[in-house]
Formats: C-alpha cells, sequence, structure tokens
C-alpha cells in the first residue's frame, strides 16, 4: 500500500451561499486526505492547528489518517461566499506557517507528497527546498500561492514562493483562473511553463464546465463534469477532483482520460454529499467531543513507520 503525506492548513471555513449558511472544516488535507484514504492509501497529514481546535478534527482520526499538529496560537479561518462556480473569500485568522522540521523527520517515509497551501505564508520556504529522495511523487495545488491577503481580504496574486514550489514538484493542480493568472505574472505559455518546471502534467478545472489535463509531450486531454441534478455544496469539490485523479493516474497507473473520468464521478459525488458526508464535517456537529480524543494524536517523537504500518 502507498503511503502519502498531505502538507498544508487544516481549517475553519464558513461557508455562504444562497439559502445555505454552515461553518465546517475544511482545507486541502482534510478534503485530500479523506480521499486519498477512501482509495486505501496509508495517509499522513502535516498541518498547524490551535489546541483548542484540535478535537474537531477528529473525522481524520476517524478515517485513519494520522495528524501531526505543529504548534499555532490560531487555526486558519476563512470565509466562503459561494454562488454557483463563483467563490470569494476572506481570511479573518491564519494558523503559523508549516516549517521544514515538520517534514524532516517523514520525508524519507512516503512514496507521495501532496502540497496544499492555502494561502502564500501557508508553508514555509525552507521546506519547499528539501529534495526528496529519488521516485518520490511530489504533487502540488497551487491555490495557496496565487492569491493575495489584502485586510484580510484574499485577492489573486502571485507568491514569491510558487517558483520554488513549482521546481519541487512534478504533477500541478490549477483552475483555469489561477493558471492564466501564473501564466501572465510569469509571462509564458503553457508549454513553457511546463519546459521550465520540468512538469510532466498540469490538471486544469473549470467547475460544472469540466478541463483538461495538459502533458509535458503537448497532448491535451480534455474531460466533462458529470451532471449533477442536487447540489449540496461545491466546497472541496476541486481538492477531491484533484486527488482522486492522482490515485488513479499516480498510484494505480491509469491513463489520463480514464484518470479524469473517474475523478469526475468522485468529484461529483461530493457535490451531492455523497462522498464526504457534510454533516460529519460541521463544527456545530463536532463541538461535543471529549479530551480522550487528544491522547489518540500522534506524538510528534512518532516515526511515520508506525504510524504508516512500517513497524
Amino acid at each position: 500500500m502507498n503511503r502519502v503525506l498531505v502538507i498544508g492548513s487544516a481549517t475553519i471555513d464558513s461557508i455562504e451561499q444562497p439559502g445555505i449558511s454552515a461553518v465546517k472544516m475544511g482545507g486541502v488535507v482534510t478534503y485530500a486526505g479523506i480521499t486519498f484514504r477512501k482509495h486505501g492509501l496509508h495517509t499522513a497529514v502535516v498541518s498547524n492547528i490551535a489546541t483548542q481546535d484540535v478535537a474537531l478534527f477528529r473525522i481524520l482520526r476517524q478515517q485513519d489518517i494520522q495528524l501531526f499538529n505543529g504548534v499555532t496560537k490560531t487555526t486558519t479561518m476563512f470565509v466562503n461566499h459561494v454562488d454557483g462556480d463563483e467563490r470569494w473569500q476572506k481570511m479573518p485568522l491564519r494558523a503559523a506557517p508549516i516549517t521544514a522540521s515538520q517534514l524532516q523527520c517523514t520525508i524519507q517515509h512516503v512514496d507521495h507528497i501532496h502540497l496544499g497551501p492555502l494561502h502564500p505564508l501557508d508553508i514555509e520556504r525552507e521546506l519547499l527546498r528539501i529534495a526528496p529522495r529519488k521516485g518520490i511523487w511530489v504533487t502540488l495545488d497551487v491555490q495557496g500561492y496565487v492569491r493575495r491577503v489584502e485586510k484580510g481580504k484574499v485577492r489573486p496574486g502571485i507568491s514569491e514562493d510558487l517558483h520554488e514550489a513549482l521546481l519541487a514538484c512534478t504533477v500541478i493542480g490549477a483552475d483555469r483562473t489561477e493558471l492564466q493568472v501564473i501564466l501572465d505574472a510569469y509571462q509564458m505559455g503553457i508549454d513553457e511553463l511546463m519546459n521550465a518546471y520540468k512538469l510532466s502534467e498540469i490538471v486544469v478545472t473549470n467547475g460544472s464546465e469540466g478541463g483538461c489535463v495538459v502533458l509535458m509531450s503537448g497532448e491535451v486531454v480534455s474531460y466533462k463534469a458529470r451532471r449533477v441534478n442536487h447540489i449540496v455544496d461545491v466546497t472541496g469539490a476541486g481538492d477531491v477532483f484533484f486527488a482522486a485523479y492522482l490515485v488513479s493516474r499516480l498510484h494505480q497507473r491509469r491513463s489520463v482520460r480514464v484518470a479524469c473520468n473517474h475523478a469526475a464521478l468522485v468529484a461529483a459525488r461530493q457535490v451531492q454529499g455523497r462522498y464526504i458526508p457534510e454533516d460529519c464535517l460541521r463544527v456545530e456537529k463536532l463541538r461535543d467531543v471529549t479530551p480522550s480524543f487528544f491522547s489518540t494524536l500522534a506524538d510528534p517523537r512518532d516515526g511515520l513507520e508506525k504510524v504508516l504500518g512500517l513497524s
């Protein structure tokens, strides 16, 4: 069984959309982490969550995902306004950056590192420079590096750390707008970007319109989103899609087209509320927890050999 390490902020998200208002657990580490685990991969998460909020993330433990938590006074919080495929955000709180020292003791024990930064200061730059061992997959959801935060409001913008992140990766995921922000900032075409950073694939999503995968060879494989008759919540669908694609494409060695079709099906189930049940993520459902939960968290001194079934 392959082993994946997901790195990024676990978040408390306020979701505001027509007729719906909720406060939920979120972040790439939550949605992608659960997706990797549901596909049978040993999964661990490196994140920074404030002590008073750790118990809210018991869903990770329930899914048999090990949490390696760092020290932070606050947990990252987003306010997400969603209307169909349109979204705008505020970030009133952010956790301390995830540091290179949090990764150094774990990197040699995994087959796949998935980077899921949610804002430019989410992951310490030095962490991106830790060279993985030969043969490891490093994948990146670019969303955190194409944002800037001004007075708590999230706006488009390129992070100085994007360059380091792209150098570290072989496959990246971006929505159409995010990719265009990168191409405009670097004044490159997509083929130039892929050659400059030796990217084997770029997975491009476009909400309900579907998307495509661009290969280093220049081939473009398009896919259609699955039709959804009843939308429960689109939050996390992109994270779920990308993780499901990576499992199918990298771990199961399937073709791009097959991987896209599989990921589209899983993402549609997420939008319908049938993949990661919404009730499992809602804060009001999670507040009633006991202190005994804290005893189930990984001691930072524990190696991943134990966590990922190697000992």
